[in-house]
């Protein structure tokens, strides 16, 4: 070998070296395959090994949250499907936080603080295409309670999952009358005070029933038709109030008041002047609701500033215990007729 031949080979060994430690470090610079991931199904109890890459369509976030705004913030997991999402992307999501478990197959998008409707709709996501809101959370929707229970309650027309934390599912085999509120189906008024009628208590009851009337969610025909409450203990109309009160005072050989008597601004029920003794009543259709409470606490208030007693009666008073409520109404004239006779005694004092 000539002394010029060794220098070149050399070279030639140093550039294939070179060239070998360049390819190498071009690879490890190079974006490896994700890797397989466990999958979630919505069910955080139970995990399975999915052999599909974790990907998604370009712009399939933006067609989720668009999807989520028109469902208040739920999804369900067949509609991630639709959209394009894989069972791998859709378990991804919700191992990083992007979509939320609320129940198997439904999420909440982004975030766990739920509104009340998003509450409500995924609750119906989750117990199938014939559930409709009923009991107690059709009752609050209705307003016939002041506020949501603590869970949510649907009723489904044929087979559906099980009940679980926050949610009541119950089935039946009778065809549910359905109305729409606020784009959500719940039981009609007088269904959900039917399937009320096995769980709540009489008083719980009468006090729904009435609000139902004031309402006018339901006619008194049809709640007697019903058969869900005794006739007497639904909240009357006022012509039926009269005639009960007038026939108890008949009885009681009470004097007879002044029905709808002008005591500025207000106009009292029942008046005896004389005596200034008012009979305010609980239970006429333009009483019976929640939003007339503290109208009926200043009308009190205004009354006794003004030298007036105000006596109370309910329909169910009435109708359960008259003799008690005459009596009372009776010591309360006598009392009243003796103060005033008392006062006209003093000097000074001018009728």
């Amino acid at each position: 070998m000539s002394a010029n031949s060794a220098p070149a080979r050399l070279a030639g060994l140093s550039r294939v070296h070179s060239g070998g430690v360049f390819k190498r470090a071009r690879q490890r610079g190079e974006s490896r395959p994700t890797a397989l991931s466990t999958g979630v199904d919505g069910d955080m109890r139970r995990q399975r090994r999915s052999a599909a890459v974790v990907a998604a369509p370009a712009g399939v976030d933006r067609r989720i949250a668009l999807l989520a705004t028109h469902q208040d913030g739920i999804v369900e997991r067949r509609q991630l499907i639709a959209i394009g999402l894989s069972a791998a992307a859709i378990d991804h999501r919700v191992r990083s936080g992007r979509l939320i478990v609320l129940y198997r197959g439904v999420y909440a998008v982004g975030h766990a603080a739920q509104s009340e409707r998003g509450t409500l709709r995924a609750a119906l996501m989750a117990a199938g295409p014939t559930a409709a809101h009923s009991h107690l959370t059709a009752a609050a929707r209705w307003k016939l309670i002041p506020s949501m229970p603590q869970f949510v309650e649907v009723t489904v027309t044929r087979k559906g999952p099980r009940s679980r934390r926050g949610l009541r599912i119950h089935e039946t085999q009778r065809p549910l009358e359905i109305r729409i509120l606020d784009s959500l189906p719940l039981t009609a008024p007088l269904r959900t005070l039917t399937d009320l009628a096995r769980t709540q208590s009489r008083k719980q009851l009468e006090r729904m029933c009435a609000e139902a009337l004031v309402m006018k969610l339901v006619t008194q025909d049809k709640l007697d038709a019903a058969g869900i409450l005794d006739p007497y203990l639904a909240a009357p109309t006022r012509s039926e109030f009269e005639r009960r009160f007038y026939g108890q005072l008949r009885k009681a050989r009470l004097p007879r008041p002044i029905a709808g008597y002008p005591i500025p601004p207000y106009t009292a029920d029942f008046a005896w002047p004389k005596e200034r003794v008012v009979v305010e009543t609980d239970g006429w259709d333009f009483h019976g609701h929640r939003a007339a409470f503290e109208d009926d606490r200043e009308r009190d208030a205004h009354l006794a500033a003004n030298g007036w007693v105000v006596v109370r009666v309910t329909w169910r008073q009435l109708c359960d215990t008259p003799m008690l409520v005459m009596v009372r109404l009776a010591q309360t004239l006598v009392h009243r007729t003796a103060t005033r006779e008392a006062g006209a005694n003093r000097p000074g004092f001018r009728r």
